[in-house]
């Protein structure tokens, strides 16, 4: 250690001073002090004159700075707060002093496992979505078990600073690189490949809507950008687009994570430049990304097995396999030979989630989605019929059945598929038992040709 570097060390505190709160003038004087005398002092035995050092920004940080507000806030540092504020600066003994403080700090935090006293102050803050999610996501670090065994106990304490500096407006991306490694470990143990257990998942799904399916696929596969996925799970489901098809690729666990947000990042992956920094970071965790998404869906009072409130995650990568998530409905949806199609075509494999066994009782979305794949296989109309012939989401004769009916179809659904009998053909039998359609039939069949004619 020479000269030039302790004096280095205290312009560089100097300059990170200023962001911390009001008091530490007064005690920058005895590190200008310090400053003096390293400067008149030869190059021999500078140990002292480090330690002492070390010790005097220590002292200020604990009392003045970012890691002031961690112990201020923390219940657990309270006595620390106390000694801390009992000693003064121009002690001759500072060194100890501080090595003593520091001891009891470190042992503290270093087995923090609650850290709901850091506040988040970007709670339900427009346009500032990306940083409360930075917040929670490094915050999880500790609190996870799981993601724990990322970190090291010593690393907890710059984690809580890198909170307080957001908290205050100030940036850290800088800084990301050191959680990069992080939270890609992150990532890779938590999300899935494929699907063994369909009541036990985390996989990153993106949503093929619009269009006819084998069509769109192979617009999304052959894209330039980045490919933007959400992150659905056994305990959340929420999805970009069409609520009648939720039938999309999934991506590995390796894939580059660009940009992540607990809402629409609103990114155009078929042009250049296509995320949103302000709603998005690279620091995002998959468990607190699903916490929100649960607490916005709950307080919007939806059911969280088909959500509205989609987050979203931009990928560098291809798919690694086809997702069908629906109510265990098999050959009556009306997308179903052309996903096997798909697979065909890709040698991708398909796997399937049955929300059904995620939850007790079906949504209204349920019911329309049950009501819209039966009668819409019924009349033999498949999802390229429908892009072409209704346009601009005008409503067609088929959702007006599906409101009239969805609840009868709905029961016949569930019973079959309680006794074991679900099929098309047997749901095809039931349902002419109860509802007459056979004016509607005709009916379906005239609109039908008409919008195919237009």
């Amino acid at each position: 250690m020479t000269k030039e570097e302790l004096l280095n060390i205290i312009d560089k505190f100097d300059s990170e001073a200023y962001s911390y709160k009001d008091g530490y003038e007064t005690e920058m004087k005895y590190l200008y002090a310090l400053g003096r005398e390293i400067n008149k002092s030869d190059e021999t035995n500078l140990n002292p004159f480090y330690d002492r050092l070390v010790a005097l920004i220590g002292m200020i940080k604990f009392k003045y700075g970012f890691e002031s507000e961690i112990i201020a806030s923390c219940p657990e540092l309270y006595n620390v707060e106390g000694i801390i504020d009992s000693f003064s600066l121009d002690s001759n003994d500072i060194v100890n002093q501080y090595n003593y403080v520091l001891t009891m700090y470190n042992s503290v935090v270093s087995n923090l496992k609650n850290v709901d006293f850091l506040d988040n102050k970007y709670t339900n803050l427009s346009s500032k979505e990306g940083l409360y999610l930075e917040i929670e996501s490094l915050k999880s670090l500790i609190s996870n078990t799981e993601y724990r065994k990322y970190i090291d106990s010593n690393q907890i304490s710059d984690i809580l600073v890198d909170c307080v500096k957001l908290n205050r407006g100030l940036s850290i991306k800088k800084n990301n690189n050191k959680y990069s490694e992080i939270i890609k470990n992150i990532w890779e143990s938590s999300i899935s490949n494929s699907i063994t257990n369909d009541t036990n998942f985390r996989l990153l799904f993106s949503n093929i809507s619009g269009d006819d399916l084998v069509s769109q696929a192979n617009r999304l596969l052959n894209r330039k950008e980045q490919s933007s996925c959400s992150m659905i799970s056994s305990n959340f489901i929420a999805t970009y687009g069409s609520k009648t098809r939720k039938i999309g690729f999934i991506y590995p666990n390796s894939s580059e994570i660009i940009l992540a947000s607990a809402y629409d990042l609103c990114s155009n992956v078929f042009g250049s430049g296509a995320i949103n920094s302000e709603k998005g970071t690279q620091i995002a965790t998959p468990e607190v990304l699903e916490k929100i998404g649960i607490l916005r869906s709950t307080e919007k009072k939806e059911d969280i097995f088909s959500s509205s409130c989609y987050n979203e995650v931009t990928v560098n990568s291809k798919p690694c396999g086809i997702v069908v998530i629906g109510l265990g409905e098999n050959d009556l949806n009306i997308d179903y030979q052309d996903t096997l199609l798909l697979s065909k075509n890709t040698n991708l494999p398909i796997y399937y989630i049955d929300t059904m066994k995620l939850k007790d009782t079906l949504s209204d979305n349920d019911k329309s989605y049950i009501a819209f794949h039966t009668l819409a296989s019924y009349y033999g109309i498949s999802s390229k019929d429908f892009a072409n012939i209704y346009k601009e989401d005008k409503i067609s004769l088929i959702y007006s059945l599906v409101d009239r009916y969805k609840e009868t179809i709905s029961d016949i659904f569930l019973k079959l598929k309680e006794n074991g009998n679900l099929s098309k053909e047997n749901m095809f039998e039931v349902l002419n038992s109860v509802i007459d359609l056979s004016l509607t039939n005709n009916q379906i069949d005239n609109e039908f040709e008409t919008h195919k004619s237009l």
